[in-house]
């Protein structure tokens, strides 16, 4: 993908190249985490219970994607969302699994395309 006025000296990044982020764009290596991230993903089999997960996964996280979320949370309340989440599960039909992100490894963290962190409302002023 190079043009004619591309100097061939120049070393070329190859995610600069194809994947050049908006200014505007943080990358993940800048996002803010105050607490511990957590990285929540759900597979429910049951519409009933995949809904109670989810409302219980919006109290404590942000959804990034459809089954997936994102919590910035201390120890102690990951410990009582994950009890939460225990008490809902069908372990013989359903699957939830956790990752667990430091602030140091968030630096290292890659992204594609147009990602914004999404951060959770915490009220609305009429």
């Amino acid at each position: 993908m190079r043009t004619d006025n591309d100097d061939f000296d120049e070393p070329i990044k190859w995610f600069e190249r194809y994947y050049p982020a908006d200014e505007c764009q943080q990358e993940p290596a800048d996002w803010e985490c105050k607490n511990m991230l957590y990285i929540v993903a759900y597979d429910i089999c049951c519409d009933k219970r995949l809904r109670k997960i989810a409302k219980v996964c919006e109290l404590y996280g942000v959804r990034i994607e459809k089954s997936v979320f994102e919590c910035d949370l201390t120890e102690g309340l990951f410990q009582k969302f994950w009890l939460e989440i225990i008490d809902l599960v069908d372990e013989n039909e359903d699957s939830v699994i956790t990752f667990k992100i430091c602030k140091a490894c968030l630096k290292n963290t890659l992204s594609i395309g147009r990602l914004q962190r999404p951060k959770k409302i915490i009220c609305y002023f009429i």
